[in-house]
């Protein structure tokens, strides 16, 4: 069974303005969780399927550093970043617990920077 995407983020040294922009463009709404990250809800579906649409986040990040990543969801962080590192990958961020879920980053062989996300601590598997 396939993982599937469950967060995206923007990265930027802009990051207040971006979120407006966003927000205004398509409608998201916004959630400040402090000054350097911005929750995005977005409350869409996709067209025709009723699919729900992810939501995501407007980070602060540094001059020269923008990016945009998205997260993929896996049961277990340490293994999918042991085997995308096997499969040609670099680690960006090791597994690392943020809040309620562990996120870790990595770099695919193109050189994109990608999440994997879990909603449980490192200490429960």
């Amino acid at each position: 069974m396939g993982r599937p995407v469950v967060h995206f983020e923007i990265n930027s040294a802009a990051a207040p303005g971006l979120a407006r922009f966003y927000a205004d463009a398509f409608d998201w709404h916004l959630e400040s969780d402090g000054p350097e990250y911005t929750q995005i809800r977005t409350d869409g579906t996709c067209e025709g399927s009723g699919v729900p649409g992810i939501d995501g986040g407007i980070g602060q990040s540094e001059p020269g550093d923008d990016f945009v990543t998205f997260y993929i969801q896996v049961p277990n962080v340490v293994a999918a970043l042991d085997r995308v590192v096997q499969l040609g990958a670099s680690v960006e961020l090791p597994a690392t617990e943020a809040g309620q879920v562990v996120i870790a980053m990595f770099r695919d062989p193109a050189g994109n920077r990608i999440g994997l996300v879990r909603s449980q601590p490192l200490a429960q598997g």
